[in-house]
């Protein structure tokens, strides 16, 4: 699969339409948060705008995550529309700006005025990631006591539900010696 650019110098007026399925560079293979993309496309169109290039795209990706509660990798679909202008590496801000505007959010340095499309699905990618990625919604995740995965396996533990904001006294209570009655 050949990486795909855009130059900005080279877009014609009536503007470049994409539909490329995009290659993403893979994350360390030491971090146990990586996000590992089986599949990403890009479709949309690129035209000369005031400030750049205008870049609309739609992204759908499936991406493999790791559950935030049972920590088992699962795949996830992900699907944005998105907006940026393209502007080459020698475009700088005004001198004395200390804030950033809305517009310039949407800036996107393409380094010698080429654009790589893999580099902008991974940062939308990146962008639209669940905070905290969940399997399935009644996912219940690793028993605190045992480690075991709940979701395939009831461990027997013995489960004392305690209201968390009552948890600050019963550790008051073990460290003064128990309960004394007066």
């Amino acid at each position: 699969m050949a990486t795909m650019f855009i130059d900005v110098y080279e877009i014609a007026e009536e503007g470049l339409r994409f539909d490329e399925i995009v290659e993403i560079p893979d994350a360390s293979e030491d971090d146990p948060d990586r996000v590992e993309v089986a599949r990403a496309r890009l479709e949309g169109l690129a035209r000369p705008g005031k400030r750049g290039v205008d870049f609309r795209a739609h992204l759908d990706a499936r991406v493999m995550l790791s559950c935030g509660r049972c920590l088992e990798r699962f795949e996830q679909p992900l699907a944005t529309d998105f907006y940026l202008v393209l502007v080459p590496d020698g475009v700088e801000f005004a001198a004395g700006e200390s804030e950033v505007s809305r517009e310039d959010s949407a800036l996107f340095y393409a380094p010698g005025g080429k654009a790589d499309l893999g580099t902008i699905a991974a940062e939308q990618i990146y962008l639209n990631l669940p905070l905290k990625p969940v399997c399935r919604s009644d996912c219940l995740g690793l028993c605190p006591t045992c480690g075991v995965n709940r979701n395939g396996i009831e461990c027997g533990c013995r489960r004392e539900e305690i209201d968390p904001r009552l948890a600050p006294l019963l550790d008051f209570k073990k460290r003064k010696g128990g309960d004394r009655t007066a």
